[in-house]
């Protein structure tokens, strides 16, 4: 599986943002430097495009990149202001709703009809 470790207990998005995130510290990835594209991370982690995503918004919400519509992502040339911060915990909230839905609906789709 690429970069994964199957042995790995973290989800596979935590995976690839922290091992983006350690090429962003290491000076691979250097401030205003763009990402590789959401197809090439995917083939490189070999991981669904939906995990990737994910990846990159742990990302942006640690403030170390920015995505722009149509341009890509890139690594933040500066520290991110805190008017961001209440919107970014919306989105947050958000998120972790979405994936509490997902994981309710899978549950019940277990469950026998009664």
């Amino acid at each position: 599986m690429g970069k994964l470790d199957p042995d790995d207990t973290r989800p596979p998005y935590l995976q690839i943002a922290d091992s983006v995130r350690a090429d962003i510290e290491a000076g691979t990835y250097s401030p205003g430097a763009q990402l590789p594209s959401l197809h090439a991370l995917s083939a490189e982690y070999e991981a669904s495009l939906g995990t990737v995503k994910s990846a990159l918004k742990v990302l942006r919400e640690a403030g170390l990149i920015v995505t722009r519509q149509g341009k890509g992502s890139y690594v933040r040339t500066r520290p991110r202001e805190a008017v961001d911060a209440p919107d970014e915990a919306i989105e947050d909230l958000h998120h972790k709703f979405e994936l509490l839905a997902q994981r309710v609906e899978a549950l019940e789709r277990k469950l026998p009809e009664r």
